[in-house]
């Protein structure tokens, strides 16, 4: 299957679509070097930059300049609550928030 065909309808608009909002050349583009391009002009230490070439380095994506951070919340669906007892009540950020609340968290 064709990137057209999974996009359908909307195929051509979308790709074909030319940003009027945000200048091509003020766009900050993935790369091997985007630490260095980007991140080195900031207030961040040596270490913080090594750390952050490190990070963009591994991984499937390493090296490509992109970077997939899944956020991890170790909170209440990892609890013993959770996988011992399933509330679906708590899988619901809403209900995370409440609960946090609640506890003055």
């Amino acid at each position: 299957m064709g990137l057209e065909e999974l996009l359908g309808e909307e195929a051509e608009d979308l790709l074909t679509h030319e940003s009027k909002g945000i200048p091509k050349e003020d766009l900050l583009l993935p790369g091997p070097d985007f630490v260095d391009r980007i991140l080195v002009d900031s207030d961040r230490s040596p270490q913080v930059l090594r750390s952050m070439q490190s990070v963009f380095s591994h991984g499937r994506l390493g090296g490509t300049g992109y970077l997939s951070i899944l956020p991890v919340n170790q909170g209440i669906e990892h609890s013993a609550a959770a996988s011992f007892a399933p509330n679906p009540a708590y899988f619901d950020p809403r209900q995370h928030r409440r609960t946090r609340h609640r506890w003055g968290v």
